[in-house]
């Protein structure tokens, strides 16, 4: 295999870059922080009656720790459910959606894996294996919450609205551990005015917030289990660590490691010697809930692959991709299986991988991890808070160290997408609100500078919401779903797949769609995807491989309607389709 024939021209990092920072959130955002600075350098006293008021209303939430947790989970709820009316549930679109959906359907069904279809080569689709298993590539704890969505309400977005909401409360928990409570409560606030309305993380099938709730779990206890071990603090940072095992491993693992070397290292310092049984309590828990995570990795393995240490998404990338996860990993050697398309996704996809190649590429992809990440999690409204807590922990070498620990580890996987970072939260967010503690106090020349910064970036927050909330309520401006590229905006219409299987469903019988691959097949739009039970599934969505093998396959779906869907951008639907007749069907050649 030729990696340069599959690698393709490379639009730049440093070109991404350039043309994020013009987009209409960015703008929004970078305009906000700007004219807030300038009120804070000319009028550093204008509002302080309204905002002390607001501090003053707020006082109540402060008397009982629970108080601040259950306020923030009901804003969380609040706060999304306004705009339900505009705004419903997401459709799938991304491939990677799609792929979790399938393992949250199979989940429901009893399942790990299901087994191969017997005509499977006409359902090979991205981030899906059909052998040795029908299954999702991805780690098994990714679509917990979209499995827990389908069994409570029929709906898997329920179940990732419910993550994000206890994510947010866990936040609250974990940052009252590290902050004065006002700051805890002014924490969870802003991930939910940050996050929880336009964000993917609320908007989307990727997941993200449910792997920051295991991180807020093991960042939360820790102090806790440093100050006064217990049985149910190990609990707590067990299942925290099981979650980030089962969602993210790697990053994960990058979170945990501090973690653990912190707490070997008070275990084993002298002056503990009478309190090591207290902390040895906190291991039980801990390692029991791991092992836990670490049994159902083994199984899912086994089921999905039929090998305990080889991995679905191995398989996969084994199949069908040519760059691997990490930038150190020398190119794949996969069987390129599937149409020709496929391997143009998979050129595209290894544009990232291509950057280690020069020492440029190398610079620029360290540069857009560093934006990326800092545009979704901070961007210019909370720089000034992020950089004073980097001055304020200056001296405390767990967080700092595992900040450091943590991007060193990143920047060696290949992608770069927030959700990948969601470890990471937790500590960014500590810093960030002792950022604020510390401006807070911060006066120039005798002036509360640093008292209206903290006060007006939260209201500057929320007024990034009011240009996605007129775009969704009505239709004005038109934004673009610039999706993960920043905290702003996911707010994607109903997808072309989802709006074909409403329509057919709303016919009786059962269909069997058949999918023309063309030159305009779109590369990150896929149509194949399907039930974990094919044969029982209302509507299936195969893709064709030429006359002679489509027959043997209508003649397996001989008791349905049989369409022909063609990919058609110069129509307003943007495809066609066209039934099968019975005499066309017989008509194909053997």
């Amino acid at each position: 295999m030729n990696w340069n024939d599959l690698a393709g021209d490379s639009p730049g990092a440093l070109a991404q870059l350039i043309d994020r920072l013009g987009s209409p959130s960015m703008l929004t955002e970078a305009g906000l922080a700007l004219v807030i600075t300038i009120l804070a350098l000319a009028a550093p006293r204008l509002g302080g009656v309204f905002f002390g008021r607001i501090e003053q209303a707020a006082a109540p939430l402060l008397a009982r720790p629970w108080r601040a947790i259950l306020f923030v989970g009901l804003l969380a709820v609040a706060a999304r459910a306004v705009f339900l009316p505009w705004l419903g549930p997401p459709s799938a679109a991304v491939h990677d959606e799609q792929s979790l959906l399938l393992q949250a359907q199979t989940y429901l069904q009893g399942r790990l894996a299901n087994p191969t279809h017997p005509f499977w080569e006409h359902f090979e689709t991205f981030h899906v294996n059909q052998v040795p298993a029908y299954a999702s590539m991805y780690f098994p704890g990714r679509s917990a919450p979209l499995a827990a969505g389908l069994l409570v309400a029929g709906e898997p977005w329920v179940g990732v609205w419910l993550s994000f909401v206890l994510m947010c409360m866990a936040a609250v928990w974990m940052l009252q551990a590290w902050v004065p409570a006002p700051f805890a409560l002014l924490g969870g606030v802003l991930l939910v005015i940050r996050f929880g309305v336009f964000s993917y993380w609320v908007n989307s099938y990727w997941g993200g917030a449910f792997t920051a709730l295991g991180a807020m779990l093991v960042i939360g206890a820790l102090p806790r289990i440093l100050r006064r071990p217990s049985w149910a603090l190990g609990g707590t940072i067990g299942l925290g660590a099981a979650i980030l095992m089962t969602t993210r491993s790697y990053e994960g693992m990058l979170l945990c490691i501090p973690v653990a070397v912190l707490l070997l290292a008070r275990l084993l310092r002298p002056s503990w010697a009478g309190g090591r049984w207290q902390l040895l309590k906190t291991v039980v828990p801990a390692t029991a809930l791991v092992g836990a995570g670490g049994a159902l990795l083994l199984a899912y393995n086994v089921a999905t692959t039929g090998h305990a240490l080889l991995t679905p998404y191995e398989v996969n990338r084994a199949a069908y991709a040519a760059a691997p996860a990490f930038l150190t990993s020398p190119p794949l050697q996969s069987q390129l299986r599937g149409p020709a398309y496929f391997r143009d996704f998979y050129r595209a996809e290894g544009r990232d991988y291509q950057r280690r190649y020069s020492t440029a590429g190398i610079g620029a992809g360290i540069a857009g991890k560093l934006f990326h990440n800092w545009n979704f999690y901070v961007g210019p409204l909370f720089t000034f808070a992020l950089l004073a807590g980097l001055g304020a922990v200056r001296r405390e070498g767990f967080l700092l160290g595992t900040l450091g620990f943590f991007m060193l580890g990143y920047a060696l996987v290949t992608w770069n997408f927030p959700h990948y970072t969601a470890p990471l939260l937790p500590v960014l967010l500590i810093i960030v609100m002792r950022g604020f503690m510390y401006l807070r106090g911060w006066q120039l020349r005798g002036r509360p500078v640093g008292l209206f910064l903290t006060r007006a970036m939260p209201a500057a927050a929320v007024a990034t919401l009011l240009l996605p909330a007129a775009a969704v309520v009505f239709g004005v401006p038109r934004l673009n779903a610039e999706f993960t590229a920043q905290a702003c905006c996911a707010i994607g219409q109903e997808g072309l797949r989802n709006r074909l299987i409403a329509r057919l469903k709303n016919e009786p019988g059962r269909d069997l769609v058949l999918v023309k691959v063309g030159p305009h097949t779109p590369l990150h739009y896929e149509m194949v995807y399907n039930e974990p039970d094919i044969d029982r599934a209302e509507v299936v969505i195969a893709r064709s491989l030429g006359d002679t093998r489509d027959r043997a396959l209508l003649q397996h779906f001989a008791d349905r309607r049989i369409w022909q869907f063609d990919w058609r951008p110069d129509l307003p639907e943007a495809y066609t389709l066209v039934p099968l007749s019975p005499q066309a069907i017989a008509a194909a050649p053997r």
